[in-house]
């Protein structure tokens, strides 16, 4: 790489991270831009020391250091040339960067290279030497030519981010995203295509997408819909928080909850639904064509509802909450989904309000003032979530006699719900409970390629370590708290030696409350672990089960049980009988005692 080359993606560097600086709010840009830009050109030693900067192993904080390091030599070298130091306002400005609340030593020294390029395009002025930078016009076209590249690469780490205020909702999310791009821009520039002793592997980035993108908080489901009868809540789309998650960029999980006695109104989405009745009980609803079925619902069963069949639903307890855990299966755009009501709101919530008037006389062959009745405004309460009476809870629910039950007539396919407790538990001891559904239980299951799990673990026990081998698991905590822990070869550090791969894990833990989402990928092992004050319920959705298997490491059945001594020594290098007595001593399946933690862990 030539000289102009090397200056060239130093100074993209440099850009890049002023910009990303202040857009992260790290505290340099109002002090940077007050006391003006930079104006001397450094010497060789410092593009040196910023390239080797930029081809250190090690993540933004490392790099960041390594570049203020540069910076702070640089400055002492000006320093030393006495040019400062007894200017009041230079001595001023630096004191002002000492003063900084809350600030880092890095702030810090980025606000003193911002006094000292001032102080040096001061001095430039004094000099009446009316020059940029040495060289200036070749640099300064570089610098131009960077700086809207750059400006380009900010905006799509924004709209990646999550919209334009994407770096101060997701700080981690946006860095990793530039220092991705500059890394791929910085291998692109120095031709850099051979590959080191000890590499990282190339899905190292994925982690720098976000600082777990394995885990979903509250924050991270992006469309909601809430009133104080009810609420719909959607989990953003999983390609959108990491490529990793391409293999089930189809799939979407969603959360609803009714309050007592309330009626969700007609709708259907673009998306195959498999809904879990977390909590409480009521009535679903489907019409297909010329048919209508009604089932009872309650905690424990299973419904699915294809794509484009309108559906509606009420809350029948005059207590408990109905919560229902869903995920659902898009059938156009991937991972994008659009729920169609007739009404409930407004008459924008409508579609027939999309159609003209004229068109909507025509269909349902009545005059003008009764087709406005279809788009106009509701005369009840607003919103998709309705409060009733007991004689319509009685009415929607089947209990009015008078109506035969089930409602309509059964032209259409038969569809129904499943108990998950109607077989027995697959694993069960005084550790935990295990009840599994797949399609041979319940035939809609193949309709949308999920199988279904619930794992209760009692309080201090935890559940594996085990793994799938085709399933995607989709894990959403319906009660109580604890953690889970999962080795990860994505996040880690992959090594070649003499062109061998030598695999490496990385452990991806986080804590578990009721509402967050965990993604475990197929073949990952994974534990889950309840916390010491209650037991944990956690909903599992296989996505793409087909032919799927899990496996257990540890405990009764495990996998090392089956191997022959022969390849126990092998692979861990002591004698079969040892490892044996280690393999076997372990009696229990799958559900074992939690280890003692202290402190926080369960926080």
């Amino acid at each position: 790489m030539g000289v102009k080359g090397k200056i060239c993606f130093v100074f993209m560097l440099f850009v890049a991270i002023l910009l990303v600086s202040a857009t992260l709010g790290l505290g340099s840009g109002e002090l940077g831009s007050k006391y003006g830009p930079s104006s001397t050109e450094p010497d060789s030693d410092y593009y040196a020391c910023k390239l080797k900067c930029v081809k250190m192993s090690g993540g933004v904080d490392e790099k960041l250091k390594c570049r203020n390091e540069c910076e702070e030599k640089q400055m002492q070298k000006e320093r030393g040339k006495g040019s400062g130091e007894t200017d009041p306002e230079y001595r001023g400005c630096k004191a002002e960067c000492e003063k900084i609340p809350g600030a880092v030593e890095i702030e810090r020294l980025r606000c003193k290279k911002g006094c000292e390029d001032y102080h040096d395009e001061k001095q430039k002025r004094e000099r009446g030497s009316g020059q940029g930078r040495t060289g200036g016009g070749q640099y300064d076209i570089v610098f131009a030519e960077e700086t809207q590249g750059l400006r380009k690469m900010v905006g799509e780490c924004h709209q990646s981010c999550q919209g334009s205020q994407g770096e101060q909702q997701h700080p981690q999310c946006f860095q990793s995203c530039i220092q991705k791009r500059l890394q791929e821009q910085g291998r692109r520039q120095t031709g850099d295509t051979g590959r080191p002793e000890t590499t990282r592997r190339t899905d190292k980035p994925y982690r720098q997408q976000s600082n777990n993108p394995y885990v979903f908080e509250d924050h991270h489901f992006t469309a909601r819909l809430e009133t104080e009868h009810g609420n719909l809540r959607v989990l953003q789309k999983f390609t959108d928080r990491s490529e990793l998650f391409n293999g089930i960029e189809k799939y979407r999980a969603a959360f609803l909850e009714a309050e007592p006695q309330t009626f969700v109104v007609p709708n259907h989405w673009d998306a195959d639904v498999l809904a879990f009745v977390a909590n409480g009980q009521g009535t679903i609803t489907l019409i297909e064509g010329d048919s209508r079925q009604s089932h009872n619902i309650k905690r424990g069963d299973l419904f699915h509802v294809p794509a484009g069949i309108t559906a509606y639903l009420i809350n029948t307890d005059n207590n408990e909450r109905l919560v229902l855990a869903k995920i659902l299966r898009s059938v156009s755009v991937p991972g994008d989904l659009q729920l169609f009501s007739v009404g409930g709101g407004d008459a924008e919530s409508s579609y027939y309000n999309a159609f003209s008037i004229e068109v909507l006389e025509a269909a349902f062959g009545v005059d003008r003032e009764s087709a406005h009745k279809m788009v106009g405004q509701q005369k009840l309460q607003q919103g998709m979530f309705k409060k009733v009476t007991e004689e319509q809870v009685r009415s929607l629910s089947g209990e009015d006699k008078s109506r035969g039950w089930p409602f309509g007539d059964r032209k259409g396919k038969e569809r129904g719900t499943h108990s998950i407790y109607k077989n027995e538990p697959s694993v069960a001891n005084e550790n935990g409970i295990l009840h599994e559904v797949d399609s041979k239980d319940f035939p809609e299951l193949r309709d949308v390629n999920v199988a279904f799990s619930l794992f209760n673990i009692t309080q201090g026990s935890m559940a594996g370590p085990f793994y799938n081998t085709k399933a995607t698991m989709v894990l959403m905590v319906s009660n109580g708290g604890g953690r889970f822990e999962m080795a990860c070869p994505h996040l880690a550090e992959q090594g070649t030696r003499g062109g061998q791969i030598n695999p490496r894990y990385e452990q991806v833990s986080s804590e578990l409350r009721r509402g967050t989402v965990v993604v475990i990928p197929a073949g990952h092992p994974v534990v889950i672990e309840a916390s010491n004050e209650q037991n944990l319920e956690v909903i599992g959705f296989g996505l793409n089960s087909e032919e799927n298997e899990w496996f257990p490491l540890t405990g009764r059945d495990n996998i090392l049980s089956q191997w022959e001594d022969e390849a126990l020594e092998l692979t861990f290098g002591f004698p079969a009988s040892e490892l044996q007595s280690v393999i076997q001593k372990q009696n229990k399946k799958l559900f074992f005692k939690a280890p003692e933690r202290s402190g926080r862990a369960f926080a």
